[in-house]
């Protein structure tokens, strides 16, 4: 019995490498499928074709591909080594993508895949190359990791290696174009087992593996480079044939309305001749068997023979006597022939010792005559027309006649077809409630041994969801808005589902207007998100979440310009200056430079926690979200047009008792009164008016002292600069914008 292992999976995930040492283990044979299309693609590479005309591909007439030692071998150069470059990579899915290049790359691999016991790795091993191998394996690892390994790998090898985020870029672009090529994407096989690797060592993953294929009763020699023996392989396969019950049921070869009666006759028969083939002789022949046969008469027919109401002997239809090579006789009744009128003699159409080919329809256990079927040959050589089928993947419909035990017996338009349970979409349905329904199907093989088609519902329904998803994608443009599901999520975005299977990119970027660092923060596998495509291409969908999400700092900013008043509540005050809520969602600041021409105003003593403002907008800037906010150049700088002269007597009003002074209001100006320029015995109280003279005046740096003494000139400076000092450390703060984006209060505003 000849074995074989489908290993499928994306980029990076292990495949080759796993394969590798699981072959050399089990002593089969490596076919790395995925190197044969890098095969094809550094010969199109070195030929300068144009990669996008599948025309120009026509070489592969007369290429040369074949595996030496687990080696590649390109028109008989050794590539392993060659198909491996950064060029190759970028190019082998274009290459891919091509039905004349898988035609012919699938053509060889079933060959070969027929031929020995073998392992397979690549991205469409177990739907489409080997869709009934013993053992089916889907390899995957995180993204990252998968990275990683690729760079390692070209390391090692001397090549080239990008960083980490334009590797998984690669990888992800990759594994797009692999899912959603039209032609036998990268999906896993209904039945295949999948394993992660992201955190198992490569003899872990062998292991589990190895342990798989023990279980399924793969049997190692202790030499296991040794190939089975011819007689170790017959015994195989002939317990093979008793599991495939349908093998030898004459349903194969009889119409429609016919196959269901025929099958259970048929099925019995088939038992029959699996008993008796363990005592036949190497010479004997069996059901389905093509032979040549030599015409010895055509035995006329008779009527029956009664004796009473006794069937002595019944009626016998007109036959052909024939002998077989081995010189078995064999009967080729008038339905069995091909060519014959209903009213034409037998006798006039055959002669002794005429040549003639048939099918063997059924062996008697208890060595009769051989039944031959001439009719049956021709429907054997009538299932080349199928051939394109398997090579298109057609989709045929087909109405189910029975349930076996190893799957289902089906006729299409007269031909029987074998569905494997393997191959039926719902592995836990009852096969007995198919029966009479007509299903789609894909004929997979050509079975001449058995003149029937095996066909399968899963790649049926994976060619029919693939041409609904082409459907979907090519009904997509941008602007559509979608509710998704996120599928996965990487560093650099999140994919989500939009129907059908079709994932679009939501990059980190387009997920919130706000910067997101952390993907897992705003979403996470399984989360339903509103999205908007923005871009459509070949190979991806980018989408936005950002989009629908109203952007009220831009609509703000848009509607708003420099030097505009604008209305908002003071929501915070701290040291450097006042946060300014102009609606629910955008915030301006008001810096304390800018409350007051005062310099070093202390900020609440102009405003009120709470209280609404009116200001200037002096700065937008929609990037930094950040809008700047002015009072004091609402009104003019009063500080510019005052002259007051030292001496001078002036009037203002006390707005603020200080420890060391008094705050005035003098002409709009705001002036300092130290407590040793007030006579003594002397009070005063906020909001009272007093007349004193002016002290200094620097309008430059917003300052005036005033005295209420009268001799000016004996006013002591000294003193006069140690107050004012004072007043101006109580008073002062930090007056910088920087400053207030290091504040908390801020931060948390973004």
């Amino acid at each position: 019995m000849k074995w074989q292992i489908a290993i499928d999976g994306p980029s990076g995930a292990g495949k080759s490498t796993i394969a590798k040492l699981l072959a050399n283990k089990l002593g089969i044979e490596y076919l790395d499928t995925g190197a044969m299309y890098r095969a094809c693609t550094v010969k199109a590479l070195r030929l300068g074709i144009n990669l996008e005309d599948e025309e120009q591909y026509r070489f592969l007439e007369d290429t040369s591909i074949e595996f030496r030692n687990h080696e590649i071998y390109l028109d008989g150069e050794n590539v392993a080594e060659a198909i491996r470059t950064l060029e190759v990579t970028k190019n082998v899915s274009m290459v891919c993508h091509f039905g004349y290049v898988r035609e012919k790359m699938v053509e060889l691999q079933r060959k070969m895949g027929e031929s020995i016991s073998i392992i397979m790795d690549g991205r469409d091993i177990g739907t489409v190359v080997l869709p009934n191998a013993n053992l089916k394996i889907f390899l995957t690892a995180d993204l990252a990791e998968r990275a990683k390994r690729r760079m390692l790998e070209r390391e090692e090898k001397g090549q080239n290696v990008q960083t980490l985020e334009e590797t998984m870029d690669e990888m992800a672009t990759r594994d797009y174009k692999d899912s959603h090529r039209e032609i036998a994407p990268l999906c896993k096989a209904e039945d295949a087992i999948e394993i992660d690797t992201t955190n198992l060592s490569i003899s872990e993953v062998v292991e589990k593996i190895t342990s798989l294929v023990n279980e399924r009763g793969f049997k190692m020699e202790e030499n296991k480079n040794v190939e089975m023996s011819v007689a170790e392989e017959q015994v195989e396969a002939a317990q093979e044939e008793k599991v495939e019950e349908v093998t030898k049921q004459e349903v194969s070869a009889q119409p429609a309305e016919e196959s269901t009666e025929v099958a259970a006759e048929n099925e019995e028969a088939s038992v029959s001749s699996e008993e008796e083939a363990e005592t036949q002789e190497e010479n004997s022949v069996k059901p389905l068997q093509l032979v040549k046969v030599v015409v010895l008469e055509v035995l006329p027919a008779s009527k029956e023979v009664k004796k009473g109401d006794k069937v002595v002997r019944p009626a016998k239809e007109e036959r052909v006597l024939v002998q077989l090579e081995n010189g078995q006789e064999g009967l080729l009744f008038r339905n069995d022939l091909v060519d014959i009128n209903e009213d034409e003699e037998l006798v006039d159409q055959f002669m002794e010792g005429d040549e003639l080919e048939a099918i063997v329809k059924k062996v008697f256990p208890d060595g009769g005559k051989v039944l031959l079927s001439q009719t049956l040959l021709e429907k054997r050589e009538s299932l080349k027309k199928f051939e394109e089928a398997v090579a298109n993947h057609e989709v045929l419909k087909a109405k189910v006649v029975k349930a076996i035990q190893v799957g289902l017996v089906l006729d299409h338009e007269g031909y029987t077809c074998l569905l494997p349970s393997t191959q039926i979409t719902d592995k836990d349905a009852d096969l007995a409630s198919f029966v009479k329904q007509e299903i789609e199907v894909v004929p997979i093989r050509v079975d001449y041994n058995h003149i029937r088609l095996i066909v399968s519902q899963t790649v049926a329904d994976a060619i029919k969801n693939k041409q609904e998803k082409n459907d979907f994608i090519s009904s997509i443009k941008e602007g559509d808005v979608f509710d998704g599901t996120v599928k996965n999520i990487t560093s650099y975005g999140a994919f989500v589902e939009l129907g059908h299977g079709v994932e679009g990119l939501l990059h980190i970027s387009e997920i919130d207007h706000n910067r997101v660092n952390k993907v897992e923060k705003v979403l996470n596998t399984g989360d339903a998100v509103k999205v908007q495509v923005i871009k459509v291409d070949t190979h991806r969908i980018n989408l936005s979440r950002k989009a629908l999400i109203p952007n009220y700092w831009k609509d703000f900013i848009d509607s708003c310009e420099v030097g505009a008043t604008v209305k908002g509540i003071a929501s915070d005050i701290n040291n450097a200056g006042v946060v300014v809520d102009l609606n629910e969602h955008v915030q301006g600041f008001l810096p304390k430079s800018e409350v007051s021409w005062e310099k070093d105003a202390n900020i609440e003593d102009l405003v009120t926690k709470g209280s609404e403002i009116e200001a200037k907008v002096i700065e937008l800037d929609l990037n930094k979200k950040r809008i700047i906010l002015s009072l004091k150049q609402l009104v003019a700088n009063p500080w510019e047009e005052a002259n007051f002269v030292i001496g001078a007597t002036v009037t203002g009003t006390i707005v603020k008792i200080l420890p060391e002074g008094f705050k005035v209001n003098v002409n709009g100006l705001s002036g300092y009164l130290p407590k040793g320029n007030v006579p003594k015995d002397t009070v005063l109280l906020e909001g009272q008016e007093v007349t004193g003279k002016v002290r200094a005046f620097e309008p430059e740096r917003t300052r005036l002292i005033i005295t209420l003494r009268e001799d000016v000139e004996k006013a002591t400076p000294k003193a006069d600069k140690k107050e004012f000092g004072k007043y101006m450390k109580n008073d002062k703060v930090t007056n910088t914008f920087g400053d207030f984006l290091n504040l908390d209060d801020y931060k948390n505003l973004k």
